[in-house]
């Protein structure tokens, strides 16, 4: 990496160390990711990368690495066109599996009846034993193993008449002398569906806070319907699992007095199915323990969801399913993403936390991709 490279590099992106000193994290904001994805683009080296971002992927990608069953495939494209090509592929080779299921039974079936006929037929039911066998000599069509999809579902709660959540000429600084946010107003109802986006420092997590009243604004207020129920998932939710105990114990410990199949539904919802519900959760994987938090955060039947950071341990099939059941849910939303295809798919509105207010964009989020492309002068 060159000078400037570099320069460029800590501009968009803050890294620091975990605790043990042993992980290192990156923390970005949707104008770093847009620079990454644009530098990376015209990387004049050999790139691998392992991204659960579709939208990164496209961008990027010129050939995808699928893994399955042990075996690697490489396609020529971007994830879209991967995705098209292996469904059409796939498509030809079921159609060539079932041709060859239906001449194996035909001809079974003729062995079985006329193998033991007369002199004619039993020659015909011989000649179809040769060719069958030469077919499995010659090694037969696989049936295709379609990517297990998980399918999450949040349970619909009703509605809260208006105004559910209103803000109210609110100012917040954690020093009265630095103000992250002045004069905001404006307001979330069960209908909304709102991502919030800007740059890092510009208090997007910090509006989740005020929004659940983990933090009191310095001026203003927050108003909050009698009977709203909030649910916010954070990256750090799974950090506070018991790792000693099962998703079944936990449940059962966090929510006393609920039998233990309908826990086993509630952890089932979000695909945590079997012997993954009752061992423990240091076994289960990251994606994993967060379908636990989901789950958790699911069984409490919020009317608003403010999700932080959703999608940092799902891999591309899962914030699909996420997203499809967001899209079902009947409840409010407010989302803090860096996946521009999750926000496509489930924002309609576009707020922007930015020098200590709060705006709406007009337009939808591949709109506001453009605008901080030609801001960091990549476009073109």
């Amino acid at each position: 990496m060159t000078w400037e490279e570099f320069k460029g590099f800590v501009k968009y992106v803050k890294v620091f160390c975990s605790v043990d000193d042993q992980f290192f994290y990156v923390v970005t904001d949707l104008e770093a990711c847009v620079w990454l994805e644009e530098t990376l683009k015209n990387f004049e080296r050999i790139l691998v990368v392992v991204s659960h971002s579709q939208d990164f992927l496209n961008g990027v990608c010129t050939n995808i690495i699928h893994m399955q069953n042990k075996k690697l495939k490489i396609y020529t494209g971007n994830y879209d066109q991967y995705a098209q090509t292996r469904s059409e592929l796939e498509e030809n080779q079921m159609k060539q599996y079932k041709w060859e299921q239906d001449q194996i039974s035909s001809m079974k079936e003729y062995i079985a009846r006329f193998g033991h006929g007369s002199a004619k037929l039993a020659r015909q039911a011989q000649s179809k034993e040769k060719t069958l066998a030469k077919m499995e000599r010659g090694g037969l069509t696989e049936r295709v193993v379609r990517d297990k999809v998980l399918v999450f579902r949040f349970v619909d709660v009703g509605k809260l008449p208006p105004p559910v959540l209103q803000f109210v000429e609110v100012a917040f600084g954690y020093t009265p002398d630095n103000l992250i946010y002045k004069n905001i107003e404006f307001g979330v109802d069960l209908d909304s569906r709102v991502a919030l986006v800007g740059p890092n420092g510009a208090g997007k997590s910090t509006l989740l806070k005020l929004m659940t009243g983990e933090l009191v604004p310095l001026d203003g207020m927050v108003r909050r319907h009698n009977h709203l129920r909030i649910a916010q998932f954070h990256q750090h939710l799974a950090d506070k699992l018991d790792m000693e105990v099962s998703a079944l114990q936990y449940m059962i410990r966090e929510y006393p007095g609920n039998e233990e199949e309908k826990m086993r539904a509630s952890i089932g919802k979000f695909g945590l199915t079997g012997k993954a519900q009752v061992m423990p959760m240091s076994n289960l994987s990251d994606g994993q323990r967060s379908r636990v938090v989901f789950a958790w955060l699911a069984f409490r039947q919020p009317h608003m969801l403010l999700l932080d950071e959703p999608t940092n341990h799902l891999d591309i099939e899962t914030i699909d399913s996420l997203a499809e059941a967001l899209n079902e849910w009947d409840g409010g939303l407010v989302l803090v993403s860096h996946d521009f295809r999750l926000i496509n798919q489930v924002a309609k509105e576009i707020w922007v936390c930015e020098n200590q207010a709060v705006t709406r964009w007009e337009g939808d989020i591949m709109d506001f991709k453009m605008h901080l492309k030609k801001k960091a002068g990549l476009s073109g």
